[in-house]
Parts: structure tokens; sequence; C-alpha cells
């Protein structure tokens, strides 16, 4: 009997435009979301930004790198998963008065040609060995094989930051969410060409949207299009249930990254209206009927009779409140019931053993 594997993934880190409560702002909503899991049984993976930690190991120890670790190292210990999330303009972002002062190199890329000292190797490597130690003192034998871009963003420099993470031992990637489209000032995403399938091999010399020799395996965000009538009825039931969503919102006392770096042209914008639908957990505007919606879209395009099926869901503990929290608890609740002994929640070690990475 094939099996629908489903990894319940959370980019682990601060609101990227600052933050006045390190606490409220990570560490809080991420406990509720280890209670909850706790209850369901099931584990899940964090994708840590390495790099805040580096950083704010000089920065504030006390008041948010010994937090950040004994969260991970909680993680380690309780059958959960750990592993690494670049978002590398904590390297030369600021900190002062209390509080840090984001850098505008967005991407990885936006490295190449080093900045501060810092390369796209070194800002890999320190990260991964990072992760590592940090893990390891609770855990010792706990590998980082998997990854995910800051911004999902790994172009153009996708052939050296693909080798550097395989020289260190990562196999897995996680960064592409089918038919996405973004174009920043400082970063741009395009997945709107990416090849039919749930999963496949990737060469360390990339690019992720092409299929490869198997160096690396491509695990993408599990998503679905959406067309202009599913934009104007979300658009509508937005103003009709306004205040609702409004109450929704987990208020984690931080910036959003585009409200220092975001202009974009109008193009860009309305493209990005048409991006897909994911398995996510942290929107006002979704709900289990949406989250359904993807996974049935999931079922029917891929051969899952025959084959497992490999669902990723994101989500971000910073955007999470109460709403968003049950909304994950009715999502477990209900693949149980509907699927049953088909349906396993897993972690990317789990991924390795299936795949003999």
């Amino acid at each position: 009997m094939k099996k629908i594997k489903i990894l319940l993934t959370f980019d682990y880190e601060l609101p990227l435009g600052g933050a006045t409560n390190y606490h409220t702002a990570l560490f809080e909503p991420t406990q509720k979301i280890f209670d909850q899991v706790g209850v369901s049984g099931v584990p899940i993976v964090l994708f840590a930004d390495i790099w805040s930690a580096i950083r704010f190991k000089e920065w504030d120890l006390e008041g948010y790198y010994i937090p950040f670790c004994r969260q991970l190292q909680f993680a380690a210990m309780h059958g959960h998963d750990v592993q690494l999330h670049l978002h590398p303009h904590w390297a030369n972002s600021t900190y002062a008065n209390g509080r840090f002062v984001p850098s505008p190199f967005y991407s990885l890329s936006s490295f190449k040609d080093g900045v501060s000292g810092f390369s796209i190797e070194r800002l890999i490597t320190e990260g991964h060995q990072a992760l590592e130690q940090i893990c390891r003192e609770v855990k010792n034998d706990y590998q980082c094989i998997a990854f995910r871009a800051g911004g999902y963003d790994v172009e153009p420099e996708s052939k050296r930051i693909l080798n550097q993470l395989y020289a260190l031992g990562v196999r897995i990637d996680s960064s592409v969410i089918k038919g996405l489209r973004l174009t920043y000032e400082y970063s741009r995403i395009d997945y709107s060409h990416v090849p039919p399938a749930s999963y496949w091999n990737l060469s360390k010399d990339g690019p992720l949207n092409r299929i490869g020799p198997g160096d690396l395996l491509e695990l993408p965000i599990s998503s679905m299009p959406v067309t202009l009538g599913d934009v104007l009825v979300r658009r509508v039931a937005k103003t009709w249930n306004r205040k609702t969503y409004r109450s929704r919102r987990y208020q984690n006392t931080g910036r959003g990254f585009l409200l220092n770096f975001g202009s974009r042209r109008i193009g860009s914008v309305l493209r990005s209206a048409l991006n897909p639908l994911s398995i996510t957990f942290d929107k006002e505007y979704v709900g289990y009927r949406e989250l359904r919606a993807v996974v049935k879209y999931q079922l029917k395009k891929y051969d899952w009779e025959n084959q497992d099926l490999f669902l990723t869901a994101i989500a971000h503990p910073k955007s999470m409140g109460s709403y968003h929290v049950a909304l994950m608890r009715e999502f477990i609740d209900r693949m149980r019931e509907e699927f049953a002994d088909r349906v396993e929640f897993t972690t990317y070690e789990g991924i390795r053993r299936d795949f003999y990475l």
C-alpha cells in the first residue's frame, strides 16, 4: 500500500524587517506549535534561520541566542527535525539600542562577489557548522541534510550554492513552490517552469527547476495553481470578512522585510496575485477547505496509487496565532480521518531513508 507522506515544515525565523520582542516574535508561538504537535503525536521540521543566531550570539546572548538554541535542542531531543534555512542578510545587518537594522542583501546570490568579507561559501559553511554544533550537544548523531533558501531564492548562483551544500552533506532541497513568481529590487524568483513531478532529482550544478543526475533531491512545497476567478473570490472574501481576518492575525511585534526594501513594479504585483496556493497554516484567509483543495489537486495530478506521494506544508511560527495553530491541528486530524493508515507524518531523516540518500 502506497503512502501519503506529509512534512510539516516551519521556517523558524524572526520578522526580517525588525522586532521589538523576540519571545513574542518567535519563541512563544513556536512553543505553542510544539505543545499542539505533542498532543497530536506528529513530528515537525524547523528550518532554522541560523545566521540570526550567529549574529545574536554577539548581540544578545541571553535574550535571543540561548532561547534559540534551546528550542532547536528541544526539537532534536523530542523526535522533531531541524534543518538549514539561510537569510544571509543577517551577516551584514547591524544592531544598535537593542534592535537590529536589516541589510538589503537578501539572497545568497547577493553575496556572489563577497560582501563585508562574506562569500556564498562562507555563509553556507558557517551556518551549516553552527546548526550541527547546536543540535549535536543533545543528539550526537544529528546531521543537517536538508536546505530551504531564504525567500526561496537560489538563482542565479544555484551552481555555487548547491555545490557547497552537497560538499557539506546536504542531499535534499525544499526551496521550490511550483508556479511561484516574485520580482523585487533585491530578489527574483521564477518557478513557473518546473518538472511535471511531485519530486525530482537535481544536479549539484543546478538549476532547481531542471531534472538532473541525482546529486540532490528536490521536494517542493506542495501547491496548486489558481485562476483569475479564484483571485477575485479571495478578494471578495477578504473584503467581506475583513474584521474576522484581522482578528486572526498574530501580533508578533515585528515588521516584514518588504517595509524596508519592498518596492515592486506593477507588473510584478499583478503576476504575484496569481501565485499558487500552498499547504500553509499562517494565512488568515486560508481554512481547511483550501488546504484540502491543494491535497486533492496533488492526489489527482500525481500517481499516488503506485508510488508514495510526498506533501510538504509550510508555515512560519512568527505569523501563527491561535487560529493558525488550530488550523494545523484540524489538518492533522482530518488527514488521519480521511486516509487512516495511508497517511504518515514524516521528517527529512525519514525521507533520506526512503530514497537511500
